[in-house]
Order: C-alpha cells, then sequence, then structure tokens
C-alpha cells in the first residue's frame, strides 16, 4: 500500500510526520513524500499540520482522492482528525479500512478546484463591484464593497463565516454567496443548492481584484463560472466529529470556563 505523507514545514509537524512514516512502514506500506509523491495514485494520503497545509496538499490534487487521514500540528486544524497521541491506533485502523468515509465536494472554477471556498476580493482600498447569478437568476446587480465569497458547506465554517456568512451543518450539501464588506444594506447570503451555476463579473475595478481558490490559486479574468462539480475529497474519519463543540473551541464564540 503507497501512502503519501505531506507535513506542515515546521519542526513539530515534521516530527511527528516522521514518527507517522516509521508506524506506516513498520505495518509494510511504502511511504512517499508530498510534494514529489503522486496523490492521485496514491493509496492513501495522510497529511500532518492545519488547515492550511491540508488544503495545500489537496490543492495539488486534482482528482477523486484516496482517503485522506489527517493529523493535527496546526494553529487551528479544524478539518484535521487525530491527535499526535493517537497515531499507532490510527494506522492500523488506517490501513484496514476501519474508519468512517467523509466525502465532500469541490468547487471547480475554470479548471481549478476549491475545498473551501473561491473569493474575488478587492486588493487595495477601493471598492469592486459585480454582478451574480446563480442558475441564470440575477442574484445581486452591482454589488459594491471589497468582493464576493463562493462557499462550500465545508467553507461555510472559515472565511465565509467571518465574513458574516452562515454556518452550515457538514451534513448539508449547499453553496453559498456571501458578499464581503457590502455597501447596500440589502446585500445578504445566499444559499444554493449543490447543483447551481454561479456566475460572477467583475463590472470593475478588474486590475485591483484577486480571485483567489482556498486562498492558494490565483485566477485572471473579468468573468467566473463556479460549480459544486469538482472531484470529491474523501477524509478517513476514526471518531465521532463534535463539530459545534470543536467550533465554538477553536472560534471562541464563547469565553472559556
Amino acid at each position: 500500500m503507497r501512502i503519501a505523507l505531506s507535513a506542515k514545514p515546521e519542526e513539530r509537524a515534521k516530527a511527528i510526520a516522521a514518527r507517522l512514516a516509521e508506524l506506516f512502514e513498520r505495518e509494510g506500506a511504502k511511504v512517499e513524500w508530498f510534494p514529489e509523491a503522486d496523490l492521485c495514485s496514491s493509496d492513501g494520503i495522510a497529511v500532518v499540520g492545519g488547515d492550511g497545509t491540508l488544503l495545500y496538499t489537496l490543492s495539488k490534487a486534482p482528482c477523486r482522492t484516496p482517503p485522506v487521514m489527517t493529523v493535527r500540528a496546526g494553529r487551528r486544524a479544524f478539518l484535521l482528525d487525530l491527535e499526535p497521541e493517537e497515531l499507532e491506533e490510527g494506522v492500523r485502523r488506517f490501513l484496514s479500512g476501519d474508519y468512517e468515509r467523509e466525502t465532500h465536494r469541490r468547487l471547480e472554477v475554470a479548471g481549478i478546484y476549491a475545498l473551501n471556498e473561491f473569493a474575488v476580493l478587492s486588493k487595495w482600498r477601493r471598492v469592486t463591484k459585480l454582478n451574480v447569478e446563480a442558475s441564470g437568476f440575477k442574484v445581486y446587480e452591482g454589488l459594491e464593497g471589497d468582493g464576493i465569497i463562493v462557499s462550500t458547506t465545508l467553507g461555510s465554517s472559515a472565511y465565509a463565516l467571518s465574513a458574516g456568512g452562515p454556518l452550515v451543518d457538514p451534513r448539508a450539501e449547499v453553496m453559498l454567496l456571501v458578499p464581503v464588506n457590502p455597501i447596500q444594506l440589502d446585500a445578504r447570503s445566499v444559499v444554493l443548492p449543490p447543483e447551481a451555476e454561479v456566475r460572477l463579473e467583475i463590472v470593475y475595478n478588474t486590475s485591483e481584484v484577486v480571485a483567489l481558490a482556498d486562498g492558494i490559486n490565483e485566477l485572471s479574468g473579468e468573468e467566473f463560472s463556479v460549480s459544486l462539480r469538482g472531484p470529491e475529497v474523501t477524509f478517513a474519519r476514526f471518531k465521532p466529529r463534535e463539530f459545534y463543540a470543536r467550533l465554538i473551541e477553536l472560534r471562541s464564540f464563547r469565553p472559556k470556563a
């Protein structure tokens, strides 16, 4: 069994990843290190770090992924599953297929895929102006402000939430449109069905706008078509996800006791 292993480039994460590689090899698996490893042809992917490490790694996997095992070694690590002290049991269960499969579709924009969101944002102090349609229907016309976020369900707990968008239960598959600091008082977030086709048009200032997929891949252009037709990511989950408790812990919705 071939495992592609990716780690955050800092000492603690690298030490955890080295231990993880040792455990995989002890069980007879072959470990190949990212970025040299071919993620799409591997039998499994293991990521050690935080949400940024996970998103960057998956941005290099333009395919329906093999199961992804995740180990927390970052500041947030909301999307990741195992603690470092759970490595031995995690490796045994991962190799034997003893886990729950959690699958999420990615956004697709001009051949680029995003697990969390696609954002069109003003670079500087000047506002941008956008027209936005969903499946041929106008949603925002002349939307002025700092831009817009098109988010997946998974991304609803990330940048979209910070921008004032709704929190979506991970069991619901939707797309979100979240204006970023809109001038118009009636510009509110919109929840769309997963089959929606979103069209974004930059009315102005094209030269002062940046378009980003998961904050990693930058796209250029004046119009973008966004859909939830990207290839699936499959996470290997080893324990029940306490989604709301974990979110409160990491995003500090309430003071800690």
